[in-house]
């Protein structure tokens, strides 16, 4: 990008910027990650909300695609202080009638908790589960050429549908569906958009396959993890630094930003196409 002091300069030290920073890191590349914040990891944040002692995750608290992420398994970053918890069932979904439909780590215990729909939870996340090891590379990893075509395919045939579509046309009752929809739900996206299916498919895959662990001590440590890894790899992380402009960075051949959309705008807007600009400060 101009002559370099740092082969790299990340911007923001969420889980995707410090991935990011420890892979160039670890190629031997000098990198260097700028956060606003007092404290690094983004969303990864446990902090005292309530009362002294007690600590809360700020954003995420469970983890099953950090759990299955092959990058993350590569790290290895229980030496550097990382220790999963996992409950004893992952999660359940509680209904309008003070009861609740738990999801476990069995397919078919949690099969046997949905009445006449637990054939069909069996049939589409026993499938999944199954291949969940041979779907994370395609699923959790960069866009690429897919390892397993066949696999990913079958997967897209129910991912690309609208959530509610799925949950109406595979259960036929309100359990089975409420334990869908709130899985789907995680997409951010609404219920009835199309591809909303896919996110509700992975994170029951993976609670199947790999549970919903949370971080003994909080996200927090979690983030600790990372920056421990890439500080072991030679890379570094300033905290409390905000950047206004990409200009004022320090000079670096490549800069990523792990920031939102209307954040890319406000620090490299003169970079980007006019017609990108108005898209991505609409970004939702």
């Amino acid at each position: 990008m101009r002559d370099a002091g740092h082969d790299a300069v990340v911007v923001g030290s969420g889980p995707n910027g410090l991935a990011a920073a420890i892979t160039l890191a670890r190629a031997g590349r000098s990198v260097v990650v700028y956060e606003a914040a007092t404290t690094w990891g983004g969303g990864l944040r446990t902090e005292e909300l309530t009362l002294p002692g007690f600590r809360h995750d700020v954003c995420a608290t469970a983890f099953p695609l950090a759990a299955a992420s092959p990058f993350f398994r590569q790290l290895s970053l229980e030496d550097y202080g990382l220790s999963w918890v996992h409950p004893d069932a992952p999660l359940a979904h509680p209904l309008d009638d003070g009861t609740a439909v738990v999801l476990e780590r069995s397919v078919a215990a949690t099969a046997a908790g949905l009445g006449s729909d637990g054939a069909a939870w069996e049939r589409i996340f026993g499938a999944l589960s199954a291949r969940a090891e041979m779907l994370a590379h395609d699923l959790l990893g960069p866009l690429r050429v897919p390892r397993h075509p066949v696999a990913l395919a079958r997967f897209g045939v129910l991912g690309l549908l609208p959530a509610r579509t799925l949950a109406r046309t595979v259960f036929s009752g309100e359990r089975a569906r409420a334990l869908f929809a709130g899985l789907a739900a995680h997409s951010m996206l609404a219920l009835d958009q199309p591809v909303s299916a896919a996110i509700g498919l992975v994170l029951g895959m993976y609670a199947h396959a790999v549970g919903w662990p949370f971080v003994r001590g909080g996200a927090q440590a979690l983030a600790d993890a990372l920056v421990a890894c890439l500080r072991a790899a030679g890379g570094d992380v300033v905290t409390n630094h905000p950047v206004e402009s990409v200009d004022a960075l320090p000079a670096a051949r490549q800069v990523l930003l792990d920031l939102t959309p209307r954040q890319v705008v406000a620090l490299a807007g003169e970079r980007l196409r006019p017609r990108a600009r108005p898209r991505l400060r609409r970004d939702r």
